[in-house]
């Protein structure tokens, strides 16, 4: 079947990417002035955190595509959705990895994706702490920077210690249920292997900095750029679980390069 992204004229996917880069370049800017300079921080009722930083960097980007866009959707982690029927739709993370920023660990990120109907059509992971930036656009290519970003895939008998992973905290596969056999068998099996828990890492596999990461138990905004990045780096971006728990659509991701992709989406059996 032919891709439905190719309906889309190239000039509006590249006036697209600009618009997301537009986007980060302001995330970075706000968010070094409240790293900077401070910024509070409160609870959700799930217990998770949110910052003024969160709340002030969505708002002003969700007025750039309110300006630029105004017939396009918007889903964001802080405000509610706007145009939720719309075929293009913005995802917005502000601050992917608040935890981090809250602990002034720098790993955390911004994350920025265009989606239309359903299909990922452009993504941006901005670390502005760190000074990072990757972006993809459909048809157009993955860059790290400047730096064209091409996957080059791993030798199928390329042994599992020399195999580097990157991979979810435990906490990630038994929050909404218990796949905590999954994460021990996986490490075990992968022993050269680092923990994260914010978007960060999407950059990482998307460069080639480590083979593939194993992302779980996410909601939509926090994987929106890895699967545009990767595929337009040459990789593979594989969904493993795909379920509903309370009120949220939870999705697990495996994506990297392409035949550590499928070793490492063995361990998920089935897409759930």
């Amino acid at each position: 079947m032919s891709d439905l992204r190719r309906q889309i004229d190239p000039v509006d996917v590249a006036r697209f990417r600009d618009l997301a880069l537009a986007l980060a370049d302001e995330a970075r800017r706000r968010i070094r002035g409240f790293w900077d300079h401070g910024f509070e921080v409160k609870k959700k009722p799930d217990g998770s955190y949110v910052t003024s930083a969160d709340l002030d960097v969505e708002q002003r980007q969700r007025e750039m595509i309110e300006a630029a866009c105004p017939d396009h959707g918007i889903l964001g982690e802080e405000y509610a959705p706007r145009l939720p029927d719309a075929e293009f739709q913005w995802i917005l993370d502000p601050v992917d990895g608040t935890e981090e920023f809250v602990q002034r660990l720098p790993t955390f990120s911004t994350v920025i994706a265009l989606f239309y109907r359903g299909e990922p059509i452009v993504g941006v992971i901005e670390a502005p702490i760190l000074a990072e930036r990757a972006h993809a656009a459909f048809g157009l290519g993955a860059f790290h920077g400047d730096a064209r970003l091409r996957l080059t895939d791993l030798d199928t008998a390329t042994p599992a210690k020399a195999v580097r992973i990157m991979l979810s905290a435990r906490l990630n596969f038994v929050r909404n249920r218990d796949d905590g056999a999954i994460f021990d068998a996986i490490t075990r099996a992968f022993p050269n292997h680092r923990i994260y828990r914010s978007s960060y890492t999407h950059l990482c596999a998307a460069a080639g900095q480590v083979d593939a990461m194993v992302d779980v138990g996410n909601v939509i905004w926090d994987i929106a750029a890895a699967r545009i990045l990767v595929e337009e780096a040459g990789g593979a971006c594989r969904v493993v679980q795909d379920y509903v728990s309370g009120p949220e659509r939870i999705i697990s991701l495996v994506f990297g390069r392409p035949s550590v992709v499928e070793r490492l989406a063995a361990f998920f059996g089935r897409p759930a």
